[in-house]
């Protein structure tokens, strides 16, 4: 049995998700189930609203509605209506908004569209994303192997918001500058890293310079499909080993996140879903995780690979830590007596 709250516990109520692509809704009288993708070019302001209500059935008390790679055009667009839906009373489970993209590596792009991905800084595109969003991007995942990305990430940072390493192929001079210029977290680790084949001794050293950090969060995703039980053993051990409370559980959840089994298009280009030769349900390819972070969690549990202590905090009061400067920039900063005192992390 899973040492793991109940579904009706408080505890499973008041969870925070740093990285939500969107939700399935489920099928109702007269229509088909309803893929709601934060990152379309087609998304409604009644789409974020019962994508919302369906991600707090589901547990998830607060999240960052995270935009993919898409046009410049879409990204604008998509911002502003994210930062309206913040704006509605049903919005407050909205805390802000995670922009993964456009800044990547493209040999390390994952599902992002190729044409699309800017292998080189520009922060002129980046401060329209942010205006139109009127200030409500909190969180940027940027590649610290693009052309200029230290600087980049220092203009970021400077203006309150978060900056996360992820899709790259840094080397270690280039990850250590990242971190330098105020990047503070570590984007779905062990995900969209090096594709090359470096020798041995030179991947584990990227590996560490990341995990190893001190200034540095790390999320990861404990959904059973994006990493396996021996990354998140040790990768846990390693964060934790070096300074407490910096590892973030986070779901990646796809916009397909509970959708039936079947053929989908993503991105112009097909995707299935259905059981891995484990039984485990997924897409393919894999265009984030098919969990919500509560049932992430469970899975986590079953894993067995950290203690059951570590489970709970890495999904309410880290996460919060970690973009504590940023929410309260943007006066979204929850008031954590609503959270369980079985839920804070030690400081």
């Amino acid at each position: 049995m899973l040492n793991f709250p109940h579904p009706s516990s408080p505890n499973r109520r008041n969870l925070v998700d740093l990285h939500v692509n969107g939700l399935t809704l489920p099928a109702r009288a007269g229509a088909a189930a309803e893929v709601v993708n934060f990152s379309s070019e087609s998304l409604t302001l009644d789409q974020v609203r019962r994508a919302t209500e369906g991600l707090v059935a589901a547990g998830t008390r607060r999240y960052l509605a995270t935009l993919i790679t898409s046009s410049p055009e879409s990204m604008i667009h998509n911002v502003r209506l994210i930062a309206d839906a913040m704006k509605q009373p049903w919005g407050e489970p909205i805390m802000g908004i995670h922009l993964e993209g456009p800044f990547f590596s493209v040999a390390t792009r994952g599902a992002h569209p190729k044409h699309l991905v800017r292998e080189e800084a520009d922060i002129g595109l980046f401060r329209r994303f942010f205006d139109a969003s009127d200030g409500k991007v909190v969180l940027m995942t940027v590649s610290p192997a693009i052309r200029g990305a230290a600087p980049f990430i220092e203009q970021i940072a400077r203006m309150g918001v978060v900056v996360s390493i992820g899709h790259h192929n840094a080397v270690v001079s280039q990850i250590e500058d990242a971190f330098a210029a105020g990047a503070t977290g570590v984007t779905h680790a062990g995900n969209a890293w090096s594709k090359e084949e470096p020798p041995d001794h030179r991947k584990n050293m990227e590996v560490a310079a990341q995990l190893l950090d001190p200034n540095a969060f790390v999320m990861i995703i404990p959904d059973g499909v994006h990493v396996d039980r021996n990354f998140i053993k040790y990768a846990f051990i390693m964060v934790e080993s070096r300074k407490p409370n910096r590892t973030i559980w986070v779901s990646d959840g796809s916009a397909f996140a509970g959708a039936p089994a079947g053929r989908y298009e993503f991105g112009g280009e097909p995707v299935d879903i259905g059981p891995d030769s484990s039984g485990q349900i997924r897409t393919f390819p894999l265009t984030g995780s098919y969990l919500t972070i509560s049932q992430c969690l469970e899975v986590l549990a079953s894993m067995k690979a950290v203690p059951d202590e570590a489970i709970l905090p890495g999904a309410t009061t880290i996460p919060l830590d970690f973009m504590s400067s940023a929410l309260k920039r943007i006066d979204r900063f929850p008031d954590l007596s609503s959270f369980s005192e079985h839920e804070q992390s030690n400081p």
